[in-house]
This record gives structure tokens, sequence and C-alpha cells, in this order.
């Protein structure tokens, strides 16, 4: 049975693919603390908070979920050595990590700056999942693709559409994503999906992670 089956026959379910997210930068002790708390309740995949939450994130989740950083948080811009070095400084209380690609590198064709970035990200890493966000929103169809071709190229295991800064994510994204890769690449999507109906709309078109500030409204949504 496909993703798409199993939340259209359970739709309860999808709360397991839900990155539950709080990356504001003013979020306070409490915020995170109400996040963590519902993570647990509801049965997300993970808690996605900003570095200097992990390990308060990973306290309050304990084994029951995963914990995920944002690297290179918003924009991409940093170089990979700052980007390796901010991995590694988590590697006690992460256990995946969501990287901004080198927006800057890709806007000005270096694609090998952007291949090598992802793949600095991806050694540091270790076995620990990388997700690298290419910020599909701003990008034409064709540009999506050869973003998700080089983020695989770099051997990330999941290309994410976006930080959600720059419009909501649509479903076309997601196809012209699945059209740029080749190998078991995953694909989270993000960026303004606030029901059942939309996650699972961005499942059928080949996402098999959300991620989202509204997961438990999206979760409520399927009752």
């Amino acid at each position: 049975m496909s993703l798409e089956e199993t939340l259209r026959d359970d739709p309860e379910t999808v709360a397991s693919i839900i990155d539950h997210t709080n990356v504001d930068p003013t979020a306070t002790e409490a915020e995170i603390r109400k996040l963590c708390t519902e993570v647990r309740e509801y049965g997300f995949c993970s808690a996605v908070v900003v570095p200097y939450h992990a390990q308060l994130a990973d306290e309050l989740v304990g084994d029951g979920a995963n914990v995920v950083a944002v690297v290179g948080f918003p924009y991409g811009i940093q170089n990979s050595a700052a980007k390796r070095a901010e991995i590694e400084s988590l590697t006690g209380s992460v256990d995946e990590f969501d990287m901004v690609m080198n927006r800057t590198a890709f806007a000005n064709d270096d694609e090998e700056t952007v291949i090598e970035d992802v793949k600095a990200a991806t050694e540091a890493a270790g076995d620990r999942t990388l997700k690298c966000i290419i910020e599909s929103p701003t990008l034409s169809e064709s540009e999506i693709q050869r973003a998700a071709a080089l983020v695989e190229a770099g051997g990330a295991d999941f290309v994410k559409t976006a930080v959600g800064y720059d419009g909501p994510t649509d479903p076309a994204e997601i196809g012209a994503i699945r059209n740029g890769i080749e190998g078991d690449t995953g694909i989270k999507a993000s960026g303004g999906i606030g029901s059942f109906e939309e996650a699972l709309e961005m499942v059928s078109a080949g996402a098999s992670r959300i991620g989202a500030s509204s997961g438990v409204e999206i979760y409520e949504s399927t009752q």
C-alpha cells in the first residue's frame, strides 16, 4: 500500500510523517515546551527547532520522536565550514538536520559549490538524516529540477521545498523535484501546509514528509 493509500485509509496516521515545527527566532522556552508536548501527544515524527533549542527539545521528546535542527538557516549563505561546524556542534542532541542549500552559489550557476556544500553537510551528519532546502517557491520548474539534482548529487537524504518565508509550497513543486531526482532521495514538503487535505495533496505529488508549524491543525482536520 502506498503512503497516499495509507493516509486515505487511516487519515490520523498523517501524524507519523509530520515534522512539527517552531523555528521562530524569538521562540521562548515555554513555546518549545508546548511544541514538544504536542509532538509526544499527537505522535508526530519530530520536533523541528533552531539550534539554540535543540538540547531542550531532546530532553523533552526523549526517545518518543526525533529532534530536527535547522542549519544555515534561513538563506543558506553560510560557507560549508560554518555549516559543518554547526552540524558537528549538535551531535549529542539532534537526529536530523534541515539545511538550506547555498542559494547564492545556485543563483550564480556555481553547481560545484552547491554539490560540495551538501557533501560537507552529509559527511558531518554521518548516519543522521540530512534534508536540504532549495526554496522552491522562488524557483522556476527547470530550476527546481536542477536544484533537486544537485542536492541528490551531494548525497542528501531528502530534498525539502522551503523554509516558509517566500510563499507557500505548491504541489507542482513536488512534482518538479520528483522529476529532478533519480534514486531513493525523499521529498519533504513545507511552507503553508495547514490541513490534512493540503498535506495529502503533497503526498499525492510525491512527498513522504511534511513540515509544518500547524501540525495540530493538520491532525485535527482529519477528524
